[in-house]
């Protein structure tokens, strides 16, 4: 692939790595630290200092992305038949090795199994969001291959990171080398991953700050579940908030495109997704915050004579940081506003060709742009730290649809979306 080309790529990511960069500290700074937990927190430095080994690795994956190419070819010259799967296993092996002492009855952190599971399975969602967020906001290229767009970041190494977290803060205290075995186990997938030629080196750094962010939040949303004192209510406290909710559009952007002097009219029928979504008040009313969503769109056509692939679906991407304004109404109700602005990105689909043939006469293709959602939501307390989010927003995007050679919708895309969700009361 041409140098300027994956240049080019790497441009696009840069911008979702600086605010990562900035984030990672920000992030663990802004939960709120409780004296008279049951795992109390000292000071909001100790939660702080959480963020100083990802945001190490998400600086040093910006910087080393302007020598990926080099990385490459230097792989290329010293080991270009380098062909091994053994990654595909060893990503999971550390928090394999977590759940094997707890069954050989090994006691960690966690007092319960279901204390355990319920951290592992928050660390594993908070990765998951990373991984699909980013691969299909960014669209980067492969080092082997410019037509898979899904490069930054390693999801391998964001696997294996999460997983050594896991074990790191179950078992760090019981002996250190079961700590130091997990991170040289994710430190060794992530350079697999490298020398096989699957990913870029800057891909596997952003991968490695991202998978001990996964691992560290998943515990820290665990403990205010688990060992936190009654929260306060809406009125009395701060609405710091993370959670996960359900996307619904019934409104989207309809495609035309012109091919060979006839247009051709895809209609929106609807759409769906998820999103991860969270913001930290410093004031009352006021907070700051952000969003990764995935919204599948699916059309029809008004031509008889074609069909689509992908099961008439067109993909929707975004990671948008914003601003957050919140009333509450009662000690359970909780109104509020937002504003995002930030990355996002398109994936058309596939046309065919019904009538003699089945020939593809429409490639899809990846575009990228701005992103804005504005919205309002309702939060309402379920329990001492649940709360269920009903929302309602409007988002937009540059990143139209559009075909390989044949151009696309030259006007923006938009939908409405209606979400629930559950969230977590970090008060």
């Amino acid at each position: 692939m041409p140098k300027s080309k994956q240049r080019g790529d790497w441009k696009k990511t840069r911008l979702i790595a600086c605010l990562l960069l900035i984030s990672s500290f920000s992030l663990f700074a802004a939960v709120p630290s409780d004296s008279a937990s049951t795992r109390p927190v000292s000071s909001q430095w100790d939660l702080a200092k959480k963020g100083i080994a990802p945001a190490t690795l998400l600086l040093s994956s910006t910087l080393i992305g302007h020598f990926d190419n080099e990385i490459r070819d230097f792989r290329n010259e010293v080991a270009p038949n380098y062909r091994y799967s053994y990654d595909d296993f060893l990503q999971i092996a550390p928090g394999i090795g977590a759940i094997g002492l707890r069954c050989a009855g090994v006691k960690g952190r966690s007092e319960t199994w279901g204390e355990m599971l319920s951290a592992t399975l928050l660390s594993s969602i908070m990765s998951v969001a990373f991984t699909e967020g980013l691969k299909n906001t960014t669209g980067r290229t492969r080092p082997y291959n410019e037509y898979e767009q899904n490069s930054f970041p390693s999801g391998h190494t964001i696997t294996a990171f999460t997983s050594a977290t896991i074990l790191h803060n179950e078992y760090w205290e019981v002996n250190p080398w079961y700590s130091i075995g997990g991170y040289a186990c994710a430190a060794f997938v992530g350079i697999s991953r490298v020398l096989n030629n699957r990913h870029w080196a800057s891909d596997v750094l952003a991968g490695a700050g991202l998978g001990i962010i996964s691992g560290e939040m998943g515990y820290i949303i665990n403990d205010q579940l688990f060992h936190s004192t009654p929260s306060t209510t809406y009125k009395e406290g701060n609405p710091h908030f993370f959670g996960a909710n359900a996307l619904f559009s019934p409104i989207g952007k309809d495609i035309s495109v012109l091919l060979y002097g006839n247009e051709l009219h895809f209609k929106h029928k609807y759409g769906y997704g998820y999103a991860i979504e969270g913001a930290y008040f410093p004031l009352k009313h006021i907070g700051i915050g952000g969003k990764m969503t995935a919204l599948y769109n699916i059309f029809e056509s008004d031509n008889p004579t074609i069909r689509l692939e992908s099961n008439y679906q067109a993909r929707n991407y975004s990671i948008a940081p914003g601003l957050y304004l919140a009333q509450p109404l009662s000690d359970r109700f909780l109104i509020g506003c937002k504003y995002l602005f930030g990355l996002g990105g398109s994936f058309s689909f596939n046309v065919d060709k019904v009538e003699e043939t089945t020939d593809r006469i429409l490639f899809d293709e990846y575009t990228y742009g701005w992103s804005m959602e504005s919205g309002a939501f309702l939060h309402y307390l379920i329990c001492d730290k649940l709360a269920l989010r009903l929302a309602s927003n409007y988002a937009s995007s540059s990143a139209r649809y559009e075909f390989f050679d044949f151009g696309g919708n030259q006007e923006n895309t938009h939908n409405l979306t209606v979400e629930l969700g559950i969230n977590v009361a970090l008060q």
